[in-house]
């Protein structure tokens, strides 16, 4: 279960970011939601894959930059979900 924790903190931080950027910026709430969820798990893999591991230390800081991850992750696919969903409405 602990090697869960990292994606799971990931979605919340993407899940809470994702919608309030989509909708300052003129998307949905919804889409900001979804794309937030799926651009935070992303941007963690991402990080992982280009070496970024745990820049802020171990311990809480790491569950803090799993959480700034989702947040950048799914503020860029949350806008972008956001826009196209209001585009087909």
């Amino acid at each position: 279960m602990e090697q869960f924790i990292p994606l799971i903190l990931s979605a919340v931080g993407g899940g809470a970011l994702g919608p309030i950027v989509a909708k300052l910026l003129g998307g949905t709430g919804t889409g900001g939601l979804l794309g937030g969820v799926i651009g935070g798990i992303g941007a963690h893999y991402g990080a992982d894959a280009a070496g970024i591991g745990n820049l802020l230390g171990s311990g809480i800081m790491s569950h803090i930059q799993d959480l700034l991850e989702g947040g950048v992750g799914g503020g860029i696919l949350g806008v972008v979900a956001g826009m196209v969903m209001k585009s087909k409405s």
